[in-house]
């Protein structure tokens, strides 16, 4: 690659992370017969962030934390301009997040899933910038927060199920604030993505490798 190529390069790699173009929240619980409720709450910085609860009748609740890009629906791959976008790569085709949320319903979770800052319907933040985790984290004990103070769901056993930019911003938010974590059951995380081990932050592994994390608690 020239010069010319390199700069290119970067400057696409660096605008993936601005969040220009917000994917869209496609379609409610709704569709797939689950009752659900619109939620709004902030991030422990202030962020406002929208989402949804979807209940079920168990004492069991799982926290679903999307992908950069995403969107808690997953991602629209299938419509422009992420399909052009993906398609040199053969994964122009749509990643749906509902049936996942079905899934765990008909397993008896209660699920609250929501939208990261600069994704979907949630707030902008910090430019509009991804950190990777580092600013996300707040939203990830924001959730927390709020599920602790919902009358329906704060005596509830907790887990957390996070992908990528979800799952580093989990590992930030127990680096960040350990006791948010003390009464959190289990963690999910689906590739990761990190190049490094940051000491003490929890964060491991590649993306698509696996993470083995011991949060704070029994």
């Amino acid at each position: 690659m020239d010069e010319e190529q390199i700069s290119r390069t970067l400057d696409t790699i660096a605008a993936g992370f601005r969040g220009d173009q917000r994917a869209p929240v496609i379609g409610t619980p709704a569709d797939l017969g689950l009752d659900y409720e619109d939620v709004s709450f902030p991030a422990s910085d202030g962020v406002p962030l929208e989402g949804w609860f979807i209940p079920a009748d168990s004492d069991r609740l799982v926290i679903a934390n999307h992908p950069m890009g995403f969107t808690r629906t997953g991602l629209p791959s299938h419509l422009e301009p992420w399909c052009s976008a993906w398609a040199p790569s053969g994964n122009n085709i749509e990643i749906p997040f509902m049936p996942d949320y079905g899934l765990l319903h008909e397993a008896g979770y209660n699920v609250l899933t929501y939208d990261l800052r600069n994704h979907g319907l949630s707030g902008s933040a910090n430019g509009g910038v991804t950190s990777s985790g580092i600013y996300e984290a707040r939203d990830v004990l924001g959730s927390l927060a709020y599920a602790r103070t919902r009358p329906d769901t704060g005596s509830m056993r907790m887990s957390l199920f996070s992908r990528c930019l979800g799952a580093d911003a989990t590992f930030a938010a127990a680096f960040q604030d350990p006791a948010a974590f003390d009464d959190v059951d289990s963690l999910v995380a689906a590739q990761p993505v990190t190049t490094k081990v940051r000491p003490g932050s929890g964060a491991v592994g590649g993306c698509g490798e696996r993470a083995d994390v011991h949060l704070p608690g029994p």
